[in-house]
């Protein structure tokens, strides 16, 4: 019983080194491309992302409230102040830009929107 005990110790500190081992090579890779200049070291919701990936999410972004912008002007509001009291109104705020929302409020923003057509359909 005692060996069993010692070999599981000793075979769980072997792999444990492994293991750190690896992640420290891993590590010294990332800072070797990192001062090499090969990826870009912005930090989006705390990982590493390459210049690439950043440029493709800020994209997606300016489409989403473009998205927001033409389906509020769809709706009527065709500036800028009416839009920001719809948006106002439905999440109980007080923004001054429309990209100052976050991705649940956008979610909020685009269901209010699909149930503010809805109504509009069934009244006409």
């Amino acid at each position: 019983m005692e060996m069993v005990l010692l070999f599981f110790c000793l075979t769980s500190v072997v792999i444990t080194s492994v293991i750190v081992a690896i992640e420290l090579r891993g590590d010294k890779t990332l800072s070797k491309q990192s001062f090499k200049g090969e990826i870009n070291n912005n930090s989006y919701y705390g990982r590493r992302i390459l210049a690439q990936d950043k440029k493709t999410n800020d994209q997606l972004r300016d489409r989403v409230f473009e998205t927001l912008g033409h389906q509020l002007n769809q709706l009527g509001y065709v500036t800028k102040e009416p839009q920001l009291q719809f948006i106002n109104n439905t999440l109980n705020s007080d923004y001054t830009e429309l990209t100052e929302l976050s991705p649940n409020e956008l979610q909020t923003a685009f269901s209010a929107i699909l149930h503010a057509r809805e109504s509009s359909d069934i009244a006409a």
